[in-house]
């Protein structure tokens, strides 16, 4: 009995008679929702800076809307007010080099990095306004999308990124009670209302084009309307990944961006061999 206990966990259990059994490799591993809606958006920023910077496309243009739809609920849903050095570093530096690669370009506002790390700041003064009223979210997007003009000439996103901000906060915060789903609810339709009407504006989708942004950026909001962090189970193979993203998300960000801004500036044309002739 003394030996049987020794080498029983040496032993097979399907078969009962091998000494000793190699286990096999986890076919699937687990992530979460959070990872994953990062990766999301990092597929369609490349999407939507090559729809920008090498093809010109208006398609790849609209895929990429929801990505900074995503950035910005994903400051209000983190309960962190803490803004890394890095972020206001990076979006200096790429702030700085699209003005030097592209003067002609206007208006030179700042990078998104920017206006996230601005937007952190300001949360916690959002969310002494939910503890007093969870609906005082709605007039607040009214607000900021109001002085959409004025702020995105300084700031990259300067509108959209608070009013989803303000989204993900109120996500964060609904415990269940009546009055904050019913804020989470109409913070999400004004939400899309404001950003809908902006992005419809500033890059003049017209027909097929207007029609499909509307709802590819009305289903990004309701998945984040209602959005929760859960683990979920995907391959293996894919699941380091997955994580490296989820937490490398802006580094990606900054370190593409510069990539393409400096493919970009070198596929410029010669203005002054082309105005001269010369080869």
């Amino acid at each position: 009995m003394v030996f049987r206990s020794l080498v029983r966990p040496f032993i097979d259990s399907s078969s009962g008679n091998s000494f000793m059994t190699t286990a096999s490799p986890p076919i699937q591993a687990d992530v979460t929702t959070l990872d994953i809606l990062k990766c999301v958006a990092v597929i369609l920023m490349f999407a939507d800076h090559i729809g920008l910077y090498v093809f010109d496309n208006a398609w790849l243009r609209i895929a990429g809307r929801p990505v900074a739809v995503i950035f910005g609920f994903l400051i209000g849903n983190s309960a962190s007010i803490r803004v890394p050095p890095v972020w206001i570093a990076l979006g200096i530096g790429l702030s700085l080099l699209n003005r030097s690669l592209f003067p002609s370009d206007t208006p030179h506002h700042l990078d998104i990095l920017i206006t996230l790390a601005l937007t952190r700041l300001a949360m916690p003064h959002f969310e002494r306004l939910y503890r007093t009223q969870p609906l005082l979210l709605v007039p607040a997007v009214g607000l900021l999308a109001l002085l959409t003009d004025p702020m995105n000439e300084f700031l990259e996103y300067g509108s959209e990124v608070p009013i989803v901000a303000l989204l993900g906060m109120a996500v964060r915060l609904d415990q269940g009670l009546t009055s904050e789903t019913t804020a989470r609810h109409a913070t999400a339709l004004a939400a899309l209302i404001a950003i809908g009407l902006t992005t419809l504006g500033h890059f003049e989708f017209k027909g097929t084009h207007a029609a499909t942004c509307i709802a590819l950026l009305g289903a990004t909001m309701i998945t984040l309307a209602n959005f929760r962090k859960t683990r979920v189970l995907v391959p293996a193979s894919l699941a380091p990944l997955i994580h490296w993203t989820g937490r490398k998300t802006l580094l990606i960000y900054a370190a593409h961006m510069a990539l393409l801004l400096l493919t970009a500036w070198a596929m410029l044309p010669d203005t002054d061999t082309a105005a001269t002739g010369e080869d």
